[in-house]
């Protein structure tokens, strides 16, 4: 019974939920670790069409990410401006004596996994970190949304789906399974909402919204990430996580619908 996939479920699925309600640095290190098996994979799967990226570049600047987002230091946007000039004159430093091929790839696939995997998300941290300062559930709310969005589209679209939504990069997902997602994802939300579990400083309206950025957004990640591993020709990002593939394939949804979130609190609601 506790084996491959289930395996990974039945401590998986535990094990973070605890880590959600801890918080603080726990859940910290524990997005830190997954952005950078996350990053290992996104450049595993760049060697397949034959570049080399800078692995020590992605992972450290991985790890100045993380601690961004969890410490939140009062900067600058000189300061912001300052690191990613740094960061593109150290990327291209490191290949100019690198002795490798495809040098113009080695840098495009360094510098787009850092902002792919390490930049989006690692704002998982930050809305943490914001729950915490306010009192709210958001990430608990915001990942239990996006698993609900997949075992929806799941069910119904093998149950009911018939027209295919995006065949080029994903031929099994549905236009049914599709919808069921986003709705299942709005439900989440909504009920959160309205018994209080959001927290005080989100209305109908902005359950709604962030629901759509689960349930809808979540998916264009999944059929992003989909687009690369039919690029790269794999048929999952890694083996780490028996019978799910890899830590990319597990966090594909989020990489798009947490930084959506952040922004959505933090620029339009303006926390």
């Amino acid at each position: 019974m506790f084996k491959g996939r289930n395996l990974v479920n039945a401590i998986g699925i535990p094990g973070w939920l605890l880590l959600i309600w801890v918080g603080g640095a726990y859940y910290s290190a524990f997005i830190l670790i997954t952005m950078l098996i996350a990053m290992g994979e996104f450049y595993a799967m760049a060697e397949k069409k034959g570049a080399k990226p800078i692995l020590g570049v992605g992972l450290i600047s991985s790890v100045l990410i993380s601690y961004y987002f969890h410490t939140q230091p009062i900067i600058s946007p000189n300061q912001i401006i300052g690191f990613i000039i740094f960061l593109i004159l150290i990327t291209l430093i490191c290949e100019l004596f690198s002795n490798n091929k495809n040098s113009g790839m080695n840098i495009a696939y360094t510098l787009s996994g850092i902002l792919f995997v390490s930049l989006l998300l690692g704002t998982a941290i930050e809305i943490r970190q914001f729950d915490s300062r306010v009192g709210t559930q958001l990430t608990l709310t915001l990942v239990l949304s996006v698993w609900a969005c997949d075992s929806a589209a799941f069910i119904f679209g093998t149950k009911f789906g018939k027209k295919k939504i995006f065949p080029r990069v994903s031929p099994n997902k549905s236009w049914i399974g599709s919808i069921s997602g986003l709705i299942a994802s709005m439900i989440i939300f909504i009920l959160f909402q309205n018994q209080g579990w959001l927290g005080n400083y989100f209305s109908i309206s902005d359950g709604i919204i962030l629901g759509i950025i689960a349930g809808g957004f979540g998916q264009i990640g999944d059929f992003t990430e989909s687009l690369l591993k039919r690029d790269a020709g794999v048929k999952d990002s890694g083996t780490l996580l028996q019978g799910h593939g890899g830590v990319l394939d597990r966090f594909d949804s989020l990489i798009f619908a947490t930084p959506l979130t952040y922004l959505y609190i933090h620029f339009l609601m303006e926390f």
